[in-house]
C-alpha cells in the first residue's frame, strides 16, 4: 500500500481512491487534522500522495481505518524507523534530502503560519489575515544602485519627462514588463527586490513565504524569511553566519544543514536590507554575498530600497515592486474594508462606494498617490472615518505625512538618531519644508547632494556637520520622505510630497501669496500654488491677485491685445448655448489650433502645447469638444473626448478646418517637390536609381477631411437660411476634385496648381460672412506668450473650481466673467482689489 521515501512514508497512487473514500466516510480534512491534533498541510500531503513522516502516516491510517501492514514498506530497519536525522541514509540521497525538507518543512509549519500569516494595515488596531492581497513586480534591466549615477545623469533622467511617475522611478532603470510575483520566483534566479518605503516589498515577502509553507510554491525547498533588523542582534550570536543561524532555526546538525543548503533545499528570504546600516549593515550584505556565492543551488531574494545599496550583488535580478494597477487596487481596498468592518457584505459595500469616488476624474490627482500599500491604507482610512474624500488634497498629503512621521516608525520598531528622534512631529515638518523649498527655489530643483543637505539641517537645527549627516540617515530611515537615489544623491521620495512641503513653508510665512506669484509662470511651481491655496484662508484676495497678474503680463502685447479683441468680439456676436467665457476660449483655441495646422514646423511638439487649452475649455464647460485634424492618422483634440460642438461654434469650426487643410495640401505637395529631388540627388550618388523610394509627408486622405468639413458648412447654411454664403460655398464646393484615386490627375492638377486659389476665397468668405480666419501670422514669441497666458489662467480656474466652499461668489462670478478679455476691457480689477484688501 505504501512507498517508502527515507524517513517517511506516502500513500502510492493506486490507494488514494480508498484514502478519500475513507474521508468521504470520517467528516472533513479540517476535522481529522484538528482530532490528531496535527496541521492541514500534513492532512493535504497525506491525500496528494507526497512523503508524511511514519509515525504521522501511521496514525492517520489508524484514525480512517485504512488497511496497512508493516510489510507494505519496502525497506525495514527491523521494524524501528531511525532514530535521529543523523542517522544513516536507507535509500538514495535524494530521497534523504526530500525527507530531511519535508520534515524541517514539517515541525515549522505553524511557526511560519503565526509568524508570517498575518500583515498589520494602517487604520486597523489589529493584524490581518495576508489573504489575497498581493503586489506584482515590474521587470528592470537596471536599477540606480548599479551603477554610481552622477547628479546630472539623474536629473537629465526626469527632465526628459517631469511626471510623478518619472520622479518615482529616477535611476531605476527601463521597465521591461510587468509580470507576476510568484512568475518571477519561477526562473530560480537570486532575487533582489526594490521599491519605495510602503510599496508592498515586506508583503511580498510574506506571500512568498506563505504559499511555500502552503506546498503551493517551491515545495520542496524549506522556507525561511529573516527580518534583517532582527538578524543584527541576533546574528552576532553566530557571527552572522546565515548557515548557523538556518541551522538553529531548523534544529539540524551541520552535517544536515549543509545537505539540505548544497542541494538547493532552502528558499531564503531576507527582508529590509536597507533597515541595517553601519558596520552591521556592511558586514550583512558581505555575508548575504558571500552565502549565494557559496550555495549557488538556493534561491536567495533580498528586499531593499533602491537607494540603500552600495554596490551591486552579483548573480541577483534586480527587480522592482510596481505600484499598484487598477485591479489590485480595488482589490486591496475591498480586503481593506471587510478586514476593519468585520462584515463582508457591509465591507464590500464600502469598498465599491470608496472606489466610486476614487476613480472618478476629479479625484485623480488622490488617485496618484495612493498607488502603494501604506498609501492606500491612508486614503481609505480617511474615508472610512470621514465618510469623504477630503475635499482638498493638502489635508489628504497633512495626514500621510503624519502617517509617516509618526506611526509607520512606531509600527515597525526601528531606532533612530537621538537627535531627530527627540524633534516634535512639527518640527520634523518644519525641517522637511526648510528642506524642501532650499531646493525647490533651484533651477534644478529635486535632486541634493549629500554636502548639501547635510548643510542644510545643520543650518537649521544649529549642529555640526558630523550630527547633520547622522540626522539625514534617521530621516531616511524612519519615514522614508528623504532617499538616497544614488550614492550621495539625494531626494524627497515623492515630488507631491515636496510640492506640499513648499506650500506649506510658503503658507506660514506669506498668508497672502505674494511672494509666490512671481512664480506663476514657471511649470515646476503649478502644484505648489494649487495647494497653497487650499491651505490659506484668503483665497479671495489670491484669486484675484492672480488674475491681476496674468491679464497685467500681456498688457503690453499688442499682438495678443489684438487678438484678445477679436476674440471678445466675435464670442459677443455669436449665438450659442455656451456661456460668453467658454465661447472666448473657445475661439482662441480654435485660432491656435488652425494657426497649428498652417506651420507644419512649428517650433515645439502642438500636442504638447494645446494641452492647456484643453484643460481650460474642458473646465469651463464639460460638454464642449473641439477636433480638427493636421493629417489621416493624427488629431488636434480640445475639451472634453465624449462631447460634441453645436450651432454657429461648429459651422466657424469646419470653416477654418476645410480652409486649413485645402492650404495644407497645396504646401505639403510643394515642399515633397523640393525634397524629392534633393533626396533622389543624394540617393543617386551612391545607389541605383530603380531602388529609389520616397514618402509623400502627408496622406492624400486629408482632401476627405476638407471635403467633409466644407459639406457640413453648407448643410448648416442650408438649415439656417444663409442663402447667399451657401451659394458661395457651395460654388466652391463644386470646384473641388471629385475624390483622390478615381480621380488622380484632377485631384493632383488641383491640389498642384489650383489649392491656393481656392484656400484663398474661402478665407474671404469666412472673414466677410463669419469674421473668422485671419492671418495672425503669429511668432514663436507670440505663441509662447499666448501658450503662456492659457497656462495661467488654467490655474487660476483650479485655484477657484478646488477652493469653491471658500471663495465669494461675487469674486468668482467676477473672475469668470472677465477671463480672456482684453486689457481695456479690465479697468475695474484695481478697484476691486483694494476693496477686498
Amino acid at each position: 500500500m505504501t512507498e517508502r521515501t527515507g524517513r517517511a512514508l506516502r500513500l502510492l497512487p493506486t490507494q488514494l481512491k480508498n484514502a478519500n473514500s475513507a474521508l468521504a466516510k470520517f467528516g472533513s480534512k479540517s476535522d481529522l487534522a484538528a482530532q490528531l491534533q496535527m496541521s492541514r498541510t500534513t492532512i493535504n500531503k497525506f491525500f496528494k500522495g507526497e512523503p508524511v513522516q511514519r509515525k504521522q502516516f501511521l496514525c492517520i491510517c489508524k484514525k480512517l481505518k485504512l488497511k496497512w501492514e508493516p510489510d507494505d514498506e519496502l525497506v525495514q530497519h527491523k521494524g524501528k524507523p531511525p532514530s535521529s536525522l543523523s542517522d544513516p541514509p536507507a535509500e538514495s540521497e535524494k530521497d534523504d534530502i526530500d525527507a530531511l525538507v519535508q520534515q524541517v518543512r514539517s515541525h515549522l509549519h505553524d511557526d511560519i503560519q503565526r509568524l508570517h500569516g498575518t500583515m498589520p494595515l494602517w487604520g486597523i488596531d489589529r493584524c490581518l489575515p495576508l489573504g489575497d492581497l498581493f503586489v506584482d513586480v515590474n521587470i528592470l534591466e537596471e536599477v540606480s544602485s548599479s551603477r554610481k549615477s552622477e547628479l546630472h545623469d539623474l536629473w537629465q533622467d526626469f527632465s526628459q519627462n517631469r511626471s510623478y511617475r518619472s520622479f518615482d522611478r529616477i535611476g531605476l532603470g527601463k521597465k521591461l514588463k510587468r509580470v507576476s510575483g510568484l512568475e518571477v520566483l519561477a526562473k530560480n534566479a537570486n532575487l533582489m527586490v526594490v521599491g519605495k518605503p510602503g510599496s508592498g516589498k515586506t508583503t511580498y515577502l510574506q506571500r512568498v513565504v506563505m504559499e511555500c509553507n502552503a506546498g503551493n510554491l517551491q515545495a520542496h525547498r524549506i522556507p525561511v524569511l529573516i527580518k534583517l533588523r532582527d538578524f543584527v542582534e541576533d546574528g552576532r550570536e553566530v557571527a552572522y553566519s546565515l548557515e548557523r543561524y538556518l541551522e538553529r532555526w531548523w534544529r539540524l546538525s551541520d552535517a544536515e544543514t549543509q545537505l539540505a543548503l548544497n542541494r538547493g533545499g532552502a528558499l531564503v528570504l531576507l527582508d529590509g536590507l536597507d533597515e541595517v546600516t553601519g558596520e552591521d549593515g556592511k558586514n550583512i550584505a558581505k555575508e548575504i554575498k558571500r552565502f549565494a556565492r557559496t550555495y549557488p543551488q538556493v534561491q536567495v531574494i533580498v528586499t531593499c530600497r533602491t537607494q540603500s545599496q552600495e554596490s551591486r550583488f552579483e548573480r541577483f535580478d534586480y527587480v522592482e515592486v510596481a505600484d499598484f494597477n487598477e485591479t489590485q487596487a480595488r482589490a486591496f481596498a475591498q480586503h481593506w474594508y471587510k478586514a476593519v468592518m468585520g462584515d463582508e457584505l457591509g465591507g464590500l459595500a464600502k469598498a465599491e462606494e470608496f472606489l466610486g469616488l476614487l476613480f472618478l476624474e476629479e479625484n485623480k490627482s488622490i488617485r496618484e498617490l495612493a498607488i502603494t500599500p501604506i498609501l492606500l491604507s491612508l486614503t481609505c482610512a480617511v474615508f472610512h472615518h470621514k465618510g469623504k474624500f477630503y475635499s482638498k488634497r493638502s489635508k489628504l498629503y497633512e495626514e500621510g505625512l503624519e502617517l509617516l512621521l509618526e506611526q509607520w516608525d512606531k509600527s515597525r520598531e526601528i531606532e533612530r538618531d537621538e537627535i531627530y528622534r527627540d524633534l516634535s512631529v512639527e518640527r520634523k515638518l518644519e525641517l522637511l519644508s526648510f528642506l524642501a523649498v532650499k531646493k525647490f527655489e533651484k533651477e534644478q530643483y529635486v535632486l541634493f547632494e549629500q554636502a548639501e543637505i547635510e548643510e542644510y539641517i545643520a543650518e537649521f537645527l544649529g549642529i555640526g556637520q558630523r550630527d547633520s549627516r547622522a540626522v539625514l540617515r534617521a530621516m531616511e530611515a524612519q519615514h522614508g520622505l528623504l532617499i538616497e537615489r544614488s550614492q550621495k544623491i539625494w531626494s524627497f521620495s515623492h515630488l507631491t510630497f515636496q510640492e506640499y512641503l513648499v506650500a506649506l513653508n510658503f503658507s506660514c510665512k506669506d498668508k497672502r501669496g505674494e511672494g509666490l506669484i512671481g512664480s506663476l509662470y514657471e511649470k515646476k511651481w503649478e502644484q505648489v500654488i494649487l495647494l497653497f491655496s487650499e491651505k490659506i484662508l484668503n483665497i479671495d484676495y489670491f484669486t484675484l491677485l492672480l488674475k491681476f497678474r496674468i491679464d497685467k503680463s500681456i498688457s503690453c502685447h499688442e499682438r495678443l491685445q489684438l487678438i484678445l479683441r477679436w476674440v471678445y468680439r466675435k464670442a459677443s456676436n455669436t449665438c450659442s448655448c455656451y456661456s460668453r467665457t467658454t465661447l472666448r476660449c473657445f475661439y482662441v483655441s480654435l485660432l491656435t489650433l488652425i494657426n497649428t495646422i498652417d506651420e507644419l514646423e512649428l517650433f515645439c511638439d502642438p500636442l504638447w502645447l494645446i494641452d492647456d487649452f484643453c484643460h481650460l475649455l474642458s473646465k469651463l464647460d464639460d460638454r464642449i469638444e473641439l477636433s480638427v485634424y493636421h493629417n489621416s492618422g493624427q488629431g488636434l483634440s480640445l475639451g472634453n473626448f465624449f462631447g460634441s460642438l453645436e450651432g454657429e461654434p461648429a459651422f466657424d469650426r469646419d470653416l477654418c478646418h476645410a480652409r486649413a487643410h485645402a492650404s495644407l495640401l497645396g504646401r505639403a505637395l510643394r515642399l515633397d517637390d523640393v525634397r524629392y529631388a534633393a533626396e533622389k540627388n543624394d540617393w543617386m550618388l551612391n545607389k541605383n536609381e530603380d531602388e529609389f523610394e520616397f514618402f509623400n509627408s502627408l496622406d492624400d486622405t486629408n482632401f476627405y477631411e476638407l471635403a467633409e468639413s466644407l459639406e457640413r458648412a453648407i448643410e448648416f447654411c442650408d438649415n439656417n437660411g444663409w442663402e447667399n454664403l451657401s451659394l458661395e460655398l457651395s460654388q466652391l464646393y463644386e470646384q473641388l476634385p471629385q475624390g483622390v484615386y478615381n480621380c488622380w490627375e484632377q485631384y493632383q492638377q488641383w491640389r498642384r496648381y489650383e489649392s491656393e486659389a481656392w484656400t484663398e476665397k474661402l478665407r474671404k468668405f469666412s472673414i466677410n460672412y463669419r469674421n473668422i480666419d485671419y492671418q495672425w501670422e503669429l511668432t514663436e514669441y507670440d505663441l509662447g506668450v499666448l501658450f503662456s497666458y492659457i497656462y495661467a489662467n488654467r490655474i487660476l480656474i483650479d485655484c477657484i473650481q478646488g477652493n469653491s466652499e471658500k471663495i465669494s461668489k461675487p469674486i468668482e462670478q467676477f473672475i469668470m466673467e472677465t477671463l480672456l478679455i482684453p486689457y481695456s476691457e479690465l479697468e475695474a480689477i484695481a478697484d476691486a482689489t483694494k476693496a477686498i484688501a
